[in-house]
């Protein structure tokens, strides 16, 4: 019996980029893409970057972002929009949506992670508290004391969803690992 246990990276993918030889198997995957617009004439396949603007600009082989849409059949004008393939191997998170550092944040990870916080605080019996709770951990993010009678540990993963719900990133320091009341 043969072991068919895969990972989140294929062999296409692994190699994607490079030169292969005759022996590799049949496979898919996947590319991340965001919608871009182009600040300048450009080639389908063609290597790009963004400009300040977040516009895409021509760049040299591996110095830039990705490639514009390779099955495109004709060039894309100034102010046309395309799909940017994003180069393999360089996405940072993949969960429906993705994200890369060079990109702002998707317009929807604000909304998925305002919906994992209140989940969050109704399973703590405190959705009721949801401004108070992101109000106090935006801007005293050591401390999450209530007057009401919450308590249970916080997460880690709560800080993220923070950060992405607020558009803020939140001071290093000290955070607070439980919610705790004041009563």
């Amino acid at each position: 019996m043969t072991d068919n246990k895969h990972t989140v990276s294929t062999d296409a993918l692994e190699t994607l980029g490079s030169q292969i030889d005759k022996f590799q198997g049949r496979d898919a995957i996947h590319l991340a893409v965001n919608p871009t617009e182009a600040a300048q004439t450009l080639l389908p396949g063609g290597h790009v970057k963004l400009d300040a603007d977040g516009r895409a600009v021509r760049a040299d082989i591996g110095k830039g972002l990705g490639i514009v849409d390779p099955f495109l059949e004709d060039t894309v004008k100034a102010g046309d929009w395309f799909w940017l393939v994003v180069y393999p191997r360089q996405i940072t998170s993949l969960h429906h949506v993705w994200e890369h550092p060079d990109f702002p944040a998707a317009d929807n990870s604000a909304a998925l992670s305002e919906k994992w916080l209140r989940e969050f605080l109704d399973n703590i019996g405190s959705e009721h508290m949801f401004d108070e709770v992101i109000n106090r951990a935006t801007f005293h993010p050591d401390s999450m004391t209530f007057g009401d009678d919450i308590g249970g540990e916080i997460t880690p993963e709560f800080w993220q969803h923070v950060e992405r719900y607020t558009g803020t990133k939140l001071p290093e320091g000290p955070r607070a690992e439980w919610f705790s009341c004041a009563c």
